[in-house]
């Protein structure tokens, strides 16, 4: 496993147990009639799903053109995965859907922002090699 690939599997998981334990605390302290007992499912989903996508991503480290097309298959990948999880979710643990699709959204937008950030690093990274 390079290195890379377990910086951003430690980042990841700090970033899981950031979002899942600030997540419980909104519901709980803010919305506790909407408090959606099976949230932390969704940080760790996020978690699989980066480290199922990421050594696939993070092995065109030296061509910056490929990362970027990896990168982006990766998206689409996880998009139409979430929606399916998504679903899946709510006939599993017949929850309102509206809380879990919000809660998914928020989360979703999150880990979205934290793999730009580090693809983008990693791949200023790339480039200044060449």
């Amino acid at each position: 496993m390079s290195v890379t690939v377990r910086k951003y599997l430690f980042e990841m998981a700090l970033l899981t147990v950031l979002t899942a334990g600030m997540g419980v605390w909104i519901f709980d302290k803010f919305y506790p009639g909407l408090f959606l007992a099976h949230y932390v499912w969704i940080p760790v989903y996020f978690y699989v799903a980066g480290a199922v996508l990421m050594p696939g991503v993070a092995r065109k480290n030296g061509e910056p053109k490929r990362l970027v097309q990896m990168y982006m298959l990766a998206r689409i990948v996880k998009l139409f995965v979430s929606v399916i999880a998504v679903v899946a979710f709510c006939l599993a643990t017949h929850t309102e859907v509206a809380v879990v699709v919000v809660a998914f959204v928020i989360n979703y937008i999150v880990y979205l922002v934290y793999d730009s950030w580090f693809f983008s690093r990693l791949g200023k990274k790339s480039e200044k090699g060449k």
